[in-house]
């Protein structure tokens, strides 16, 4: 195929503009064959058989930088940078976590409970409503540690719905506990609100369940994911990934026929209202036509004289034809 000048150069100056890592930090492609190797690394490292788990791991992470050739110190710098850079280090974690999870199907994991949803469209009485970021990087600083969203709630949404919030998480920590807040805030007819709180601390699936509201439809759906520093506050790596973020809404068909047939008994109700209301009506109705109407509208009053609307109050004088 051949191709123009001119868009041969456009090609060259697209490549040349594009801003790169620079060379005193590890480099893209390398950075995720070592972060990848990292996570199966701490995954090796949680075995129970294996003897204690915090001393695995700091033999397995040296293992995996020995064998890139990269020092710790090397490494840490890089991590600092890809702080600043978070869209960089977030585009090497995309290409990590698909790597582990399809390392994990080919080994025979099960597909999990994160996958039993990813069939379902956004309607349904069970449906995935999540249509926001599909991945998140979070890093234990001002600004990069907390990650907000409010899911829009429209005429599809009934009175007795649950829901269900889950993704994939992974952590790269030197130092401090892991711990993630997760909120969602439910607010319903009322102004009642509800409030599900749960901490994570583990890689893997995360799921938060929020109970159906029996007696008032959902109003205002929020929440948020908020990444402390474990108790450590020095510059140290400390991140943490999440991915296929699931919001799954259940409809309750119990609940919602019967919220139905009550607002079907209440609009008969009020039908039956509004008949016997007309007809208390009628009369006025009746006597205006008699009277009759100005062209304007103006009710007309009736007139003396022998006119055909006047009336005769004489007694009628019958007389015998002979």
């Amino acid at each position: 195929m051949k191709y123009s000048l001119p868009y041969i150069f456009l090609l060259m100056l697209a490549v040349a503009c594009k801003p790169t890592v620079p060379s005193q930090y590890i480099q893209p492609g390398e950075m995720e064959n070592i972060l990848y190797d990292y996570h199966v690394a701490q995954a090796m490292s949680d075995n129970p058989g294996l003897g204690n788990a915090e001393i695995r791991k700091v033999e397995y992470i040296h293992a995996v930088l020995e064998k890139h050739g990269v020092s710790e110190a090397d490494f840490d710098s890089s991590l600092v940078y890809y702080y600043s850079h978070a869209d960089r280090l977030k585009e090497i974690y995309v290409r990590v976590s698909d790597r582990l999870s399809n390392e994990a199907k080919s080994l025979g994991a099960a597909v999990g409970d994160i996958n039993r949803y990813s069939q379902y469209s956004a309607t349904g009485d069970t449906a995935n409503i999540w249509n926001l970021a599909p991945d998140i990087l979070l890093i234990p600083r001002a600004t990069q540690n907390r990650y907000e969203f409010k899911v829009p709630v429209d005429t599809a949404f009934y009175l007795g719905d649950s829901f269900m919030f889950q993704f994939v998480s992974e952590f790269l920590y030197q130092n401090g506990s892991k711990d993630a807040v997760v909120c969602l805030v439910t607010k319903y007819e009322g102004d009642s609100i509800i409030q599900t709180v749960n901490h994570i601390s583990m890689p893997g699936i995360s799921q938060i369940r929020v109970p159906a509201n029996k007696e008032n439809k959902l109003k205002d759906l929020r929440g948020y994911i908020y990444l402390t520093d474990g108790g450590d506050v020095s510059d140290t790596r400390k991140l943490m990934y999440i991915s296929q973020i699931q919001l799954i809404r259940f409809h309750n068909k119990v609940i919602q026929k019967a919220d139905e047939a009550v607002k079907k008994d209440s609009i008969q109700a009020d039908s039956l209202q509004r008949v016997d209301d007309a007809g208390g009506a009628m009369p006025d109705t009746l006597r205006r036509r008699v009277i009759g109407r100005r062209p304007g509208g103006t009710p007309l009053r009736p007139r003396t004289g022998d006119a055909p609307d006047r009336v005769d109050t004489r007694a009628v004088e019958l007389k015998k034809v002979q």
